[in-house]
């Protein structure tokens, strides 16, 4: 056999990534399951009762630390330590946004700086959730390695929220739930809200391409369910992010369109059949210019918000405020006298971090959705499905907070889940590189090809 036969048969042979042993997957399984849990795991108490109660794993241990950030920081550290010893390149990430993350500590150390030179204090309060984030991840990449491992990660994940959209709707269904502007609702949490916009969108998705049939009826049924308890639990907040979430999914469903808008619009029949006028009387207080709505009471206290915010940004508009103080406020003096962040993402970031900070947070999300996009091309049906959700679900996201939301990377349970978006949306088979260690390398030497192939 000549070497260049040799090396064309080499080339023929395809790589078939090993399925995980159960040993392996078991664990990988109870931390994601574990990690996973705390998305829905609010800081403080959403029911009827004492919403000032705070959750056990939110309490202060030691020094300025809670349990939560302990137990997160320690499993970070853990995986990094695992993905450092081991001989494969297991961690792969955008360069470009691991530039831009870099680029935006530097801000927030800016910013803290800032902050202590002009008595600013609790100067970890708002980017601490980032720093426990970008833990989750390295706990999520260490667990997310390959697409079986996405897969496995995307069951136990529809698996959660299954349980906490029945729990919850259960609970509402016997007369429980929380409360909002004298009506009772499902679920108040807007972290696990989201994070449930987020699974109806995924559901959706993969309702139209899953292989298995059996699969593709649960997901659709995920997706009725997830989207029916967000249009009951009467947050326009949320309610934009799925309306603009499904539209951009549908822009990207190549022929299921139709298909994939169909269970959204039975789920809002319902959802309008249970709430009568209250739903249409919700959907006119969108408009901001009204404070005569019925449900529009709180929009003035929105605009004044921004107004306030705005005051402070123009008076420093290069380094904003800094970490760690609070403003007075003159709009919205009703409902406080002072203030700590902005219902807008890019002016509560303008007023933190700077001029600075802001250019970096939004090339990260340009960034951010340009890679996406460009992975969504060249991926497999069913990770093209994944990060078409992904995608979807960040940019409404992003576009909603640029009205009368607060920036999510605020909210341990946001970043949990941002995180574990980001560990399942950059996962590359086989084992995530392009340069594969020798021990992962196809074999090329002449007793692998005895093994593969017949005698010249």
């Amino acid at each position: 056999m000549s070497s260049a036969a040799l090396h064309t048969d080499v080339v023929q042979v395809p790589h078939q990534p090993a399925i995980p042993r159960v040993g392996v997957r078991l664990p990988r399984i109870a931390i994601l399951f574990c990690s996973l849990s705390l998305i829905f795991l609010p800081e403080y108490a959403q029911s009827l009762g004492d919403i000032s109660a705070k959750n056990p794993l939110y309490h202060t241990v030691v020094g300025g630390f809670r349990l939560i950030d302990v137990l997160v920081l320690l499993s970070g550290i853990s995986a990094c330590f695992a993905l450092g010893c081991s001989r494969d390149r297991l961690f792969c990430f955008p360069r470009k946004l691991a530039v831009l993350l870099a680029a935006f500590a530097v801000a927030i150390g800016i910013s803290a700086l800032y902050g202590i030179e002009h008595g600013g204090q609790n100067l970890c309060f708002d980017w601490r959730a980032i720093a426990l984030g970008v833990a989750f991840y390295f706990v999520y990449r260490l667990c997310i390695q390959t697409a079986f491992d996405m897969g496995t990660a995307i069951s136990v994940f529809g698996m959660l929220v299954a349980l906490r959209v029945g729990s919850s709707s259960v609970s509402y269904v016997l007369g429980n739930g929380a409360n909002i502007l004298g009506l009772r609702i499902p679920l108040f949490d807007g972290p696990s809200l989201s994070a449930i916009v987020f699974a109806s969108l995924l559901a959706t998705s993969l309702s139209a391409c899953d292989p298995d049939s059996r699969r593709r009826w649960l997901w659709l049924l995920l997706s009725g369910a997830a989207i029916l308890l967000v249009a009951l639990c009467f947050r326009r907040t949320y309610w934009a992010e799925l309306a603009i979430g499904l539209v951009l999914l549908a822009t990207t469903a190549r022929g299921h369109r139709l298909r994939s808008l169909a269970v959204p619009l039975f789920a809002a029949a319902i959802a309008f059949a249970v709430l009568g006028s209250s739903l249409t009387e919700r959907l006119s207080s969108v408009d901001f210019t009204r404070d005569d709505a019925p449900y529009g009471e709180d929009n003035p206290d929105h605009v004044g918000d921004i107004l306030d915010a705005w005051t402070q940004v123009r008076t420093s508009p290069v380094m904003g405020i800094g970490l760690g103080r609070s403003y007075e406020t003159w709009h919205i003096r009703q409902w406080k006298d002072e203030s700590v962040m902005v219902h807008n993402a890019p002016l509560h970031v303008w007023l933190k971090y700077g001029l600075f900070g802001l250019a970096v947070y939004l090339a990260y999300h340009f960034c951010l959705f340009q890679s996406l996009r460009g992975q969504a091309r060249s991926a497999t049906p069913l990770h093209r499905a994944v990060l078409n959700s992904v995608l979807a679900y960040l940019a409404a996201q992003f576009v909603v907070s640029l009205g009368f939301t607060p920036w999510p990377y605020s909210a341990v349970q946001s970043t949990n889940l941002i995180a574990f978006l980001l560990a399942v949306a950059f996962v590359r088979e086989p084992l995530c590189h392009y340069q594969a260690s020798p021990s992962l390398r196809p074999l090329t030497t002449r007793r692998h090809i005895s093994l593969t192939q017949s005698p010249a």
